[in-house]
Order: C-alpha cells, then structure tokens, then sequence
C-alpha cells in the first residue's frame, strides 16, 4: 500500500512539474551552466595527463617498495629477485622489471579516468607513455646506485609495453562491459 501512496505522489509531483508556468534563467546563469557543462565534456588535455602523472608516480613508488629498480628501493632487497637476476638474460630481466614498475599505474589509469578524459587524450596517451617510461628510467638510473648497463635500456621497452598494453586492455574491457562511463 505504500508503495502505491509513493507512487501515487511522484506521478502528482511529475504532473504539477508539466504544468508548471516556465521558468527562464538568466542569461548568466545560462552561460554558467553551459561553461559548466563544456568544462566537463571536454577536461583540459593538461589535467588529464597530471592525473596519469600522478597516478603513475604513486603507483611507481608503490611498486619500489616490493621491486627495487636499478638498487633504488624502499624495502629490503629480494633473495628471490636476485635468483632471477641471475637465472635470466640481462635485458629480460629489465625488461620484466620495466613491465612490473608501471603496469599498476596503467591499470588504475585506464579505471580511473572519465570517458571524458580518456577522451580527451585519446590516442595521444601513447606518445604521453613513451615520454614518461623513459623519464621513470632516467630517474631511476640517475638516483639508483647500481651502474647503468646498456641492457637496461630494455627495461623503457618493458614499461612501454605495459603501459600501452594495460591502460588499452583496461579501457577495452570498460568499454566492452559497458562500464558506467567508459569511453
């Protein structure tokens, strides 16, 4: 019986809305909203790739925690990461390492930004993750201890990939799922 009470008022609600003399805003008022409603549709291209910086920074510290790169770490050093250090090739190793240091940071872009923000940087994001692979690598080679090897530049490689690959899965599966806003 309730129900049907509540009913009952939201249908008299809608009806007394319909009937309702006009109202018009102002043409401030008007401009806001549509200023408003722009911004949103079409967020700044700097905004969004300051999202996936800081995303990418969080998450890239994060993973040093667990996986020291290039001896630049905030945990202790892994017996088990040294065994495989020592069992595989050089340039897999940072190429995995590469891979493992910002695929959690592609993977929360890709769930964290809009559809309108994917939007936004569209294909771009591509050459945004070329840029900050080898930024990340740069850093880590300049204030890790280790001696830079040539081999590791397979690991710019390695974070490319997964960055690419993550963020574009992710964006794919929101979009195939019909995720609430993907793009």
């Amino acid at each position: 019986m309730k129900r049907i009470d509540t009913e009952r008022q939201r249908l008299r609600e809608f009806v007394e809305f319909v009937q309702a003399d006009r109202v018009v805003p102002s043409a401030r008022m008007d401009d806001a909203v549509l200023g408003t409603v722009a911004k949103d549709l079409r967020p700044a291209p700097w905004r969004v790739f300051s999202k996936l910086t800081l995303i990418g920074v969080a998450t890239g510290s994060a993973t040093l925690a667990v996986c020291p790169q290039f001896g630049l770490g905030f945990g202790s050093h892994n017996a088990f990461l040294h065994e495989i250090h020592d069992a595989i090739s050089p340039g897999l190793f940072y190429l995995l390492c590469g891979m493992l240091f910002v695929a959690l940071g592609a993977i929360l872009s890709g769930c964290w930004l809009t559809r309108n923000e994917l939007n936004a940087v569209g294909k771009v994001v591509n050459r945004y993750f070329a840029a900050y692979c080898i930024l990340a690598y740069v850093t880590l080679v300049t204030l890790g201890p280790e001696i830079f090897a040539a081999s590791s530049l397979t690991w710019i490689v390695g974070a490319l990939l997964s960055n690419v690959v993550c963020y574009g899965s992710v964006v794919r599966l929101r979009h195939a799922w019909g995720c609430d806003d993907a793009a």
